[in-house]
């Protein structure tokens, strides 16, 4: 299933992921049936060309017989050019519901789409959650439905709600703010807020100062990168190779805050 982070800072919005692909091949060894589970890498975090609008997911690890990067970024070649993200959402749910309903994949598939929109005058960040999961459950796994379903989430209620695109930015100036998708959130959190007081701590109170606090998107995305190294970390020391949900790097690509 693997991790991806979504960060919203004063500078923009960050997607992050591991690279680690978990795949299973079923063989036959006369009546027996072996299933052998392995990892590849392969990245999770995209960015449309020409425009500062940014995709990340984590689940299947192919749609329609293609892995899923390529897959996604050949939708993105399809729409280089759209009227607006929300259009772009649901043209992207539309054609995952198309293959899935087919059969052309399965298991459980969430996807953010991220960037900025204008709304009454105010530069607005705006991330559209696309999944087929229904439910995350106590163990951290997901119930998954028959259909994807598309909303964006930072004008929810219980996020920002009708909030205006220099409010949301004051309240990141001061505020952690971050959606997280994948296998095993709660262990995840634990060792992501651990992390974040660590460098905290770093960078306020270490006599060198060697790191600065963040005031751009790549040093933002270094942070972000240090949260998914450190959950790949934990399986690398955990659990067997065959069961490397999380590893391999991280990626990360951003979107940034318009002027």
């Amino acid at each position: 299933m693997s991790i991806l982070v979504v960060q919203l800072v004063p500078e923009g919005l960050l997607f992050g992921a591991d690279r680690n692909i978990t795949s299973q091949l079923t063989m036959r060894d006369g009546s027996v049936e072996i299933v052998v589970t392995g990892q590849s890498e392969r990245p999770k975090v995209l960015k449309w060309p020409n425009h500062e609008v940014i995709l990340g997911y984590v689940g299947a690890a192919e749609i329609s017989q293609l892995p899923t990067d390529q897959w996604l970024y050949a939708f993105i070649g399809r729409n280089l050019e759209f009227p607006d993200l929300k259009t772009l959402a649901q043209m992207l749910t539309a054609e995952l519901n198309a293959l899935y309903t087919a059969g052309d994949f399965d298991g459980p598939s969430i996807l953010h789409l991220g960037g900025f929109e204008r709304v009454d005058a105010e530069w607005t960040p705006r991330v559209y959650f696309i999944r087929n999961t229904t439910a995350l459950n106590p163990d951290g796994s997901y119930d998954v439905g028959d259909r994807f379903d598309c909303s964006e989430e930072l004008a929810q209620p219980t996020y920002f709600g009708g909030k205006s695109g220099s409010e949301i930015r004051d309240y990141v100036r001061s505020h952690f703010f971050s959606f997280r998708q994948g296998f095993d959130l709660g262990s995840f959190g634990a060792i992501d807020e651990s992390l974040r007081a660590a460098m905290q701590a770093i960078i306020h109170t270490h006599p060198s100062k060697p790191h600065p606090v963040p005031t751009t998107l790549n040093e933002w995305s270094k942070h972000v990168a240090l949260a998914v190294h450190g959950y790949g970390a934990y399986f690398a020391a955990f659990y067997p190779p065959f069961q490397q949900y999380v590893g391999g790097g991280a990626d990360v690509v951003w979107s940034a805050w318009p002027s």
